[in-house]
């Protein structure tokens, strides 16, 4: 589909900033499962724009990330999984208008924001004891839905939701895993519908592939020598630390 020469030219000072961003997002992804995109968008959205950085996230982690699904969906919890799928089916499309209308600036700051926010309450250690209802848990995937669609932000409502329950490490990955998985597809179906795909997106996103996959293959063997403690922290630490180094303020 696309020559060597075509590849080559979408390299410049930019990309190679991003790739970098992309390599860390990785590691972060395999021993996490999540992470993808409060690494890589907010440093992508500064050096291009939010809309870009979206579709190229999309296009590389959705190739790199389908061997870690089959291993997601036998320990996954489905009972879970489901009602946030379908409010998040219904929040994508919101999210995505959000994304082609609203000011880039605007949605710097709120990546950030909702990054930093959404960290911190995961990291104060609370935990609940009772499951939410499933309303409530369908409207979590609502909000995750319309995170998703304006920056692939839709992990931080759900991991917030597995991380404050008492579900293990292993669980909270997995179900993780399985819901991306599940997700891109109604995320993939909406960015069609908006046009929002180009050829010089996915140059990008192919070149980006092959160092996303390898810096997962590392995070996924630093998973798995990890205890619950180790876990949450360096998740957490990672994705707070990038989050701040891509505050509008700096880039």
């Amino acid at each position: 589909m696309f020559d060597i020469a075509s590849l080559l030219g979408v390299i410049d000072d930019r990309f190679l900033w991003i790739v970098a961003a992309a390599a860390l997002a990785g590691i972060v992804r395999g021993f996490s499962g999540f992470g993808t995109a409060m690494v890589y968008v907010p440093v992508a959205s500064a050096l291009y724009e939010p809309k870009i950085a979206v579709v190229q996230m999309f296009i590389f982690d959705v190739v790199a990330t389908l061997p870690l699904l089959v291993d997601a969906w036998r320990r996954c919890t489905w009972r879970e999984i489901v009602p946030l799928l379908a409010g998040s089916a219904l929040g994508v499309p919101v999210g995505v208008q959000l994304l082609l209308v609203v000011v880039p600036i605007v949605l710097r700051w709120m990546i950030s924001i909702t990054v930093l926010t959404i960290l911190v309450i995961m990291a104060s250690g609370w935990r609940y004891t009772r499951a939410p209802s499933r309303p409530a848990t369908v409207a979590i995937g609502g909000v995750s839905g319309v995170f998703g669609g304006i920056a692939g932000l839709s992990g931080p409502p759900v991991i917030l939701l597995w991380l404050g329950g008492q579900a293990t490490a292993l669980i909270v990955r997995a179900n993780i895993l399985a819901f991306f998985g599940l997700m891109s597809v109604v995320t993939g179906l909406t960015f069609w519908a908006n046009d929002m795909f180009s050829a010089e997106i996915g140059r990008q996103a192919l070149l980006i592939i092959p160092i996303y996959a390898l810096a997962i293959g590392i995070g996924v063997r630093l998973f798995r020598g990890a205890d619950e403690r180790t876990f949450r922290f360096i998740a957490f630490a990672i994705c707070a630390t990038i989050a701040l180094v891509a505050l509008p303020l700096w880039l």
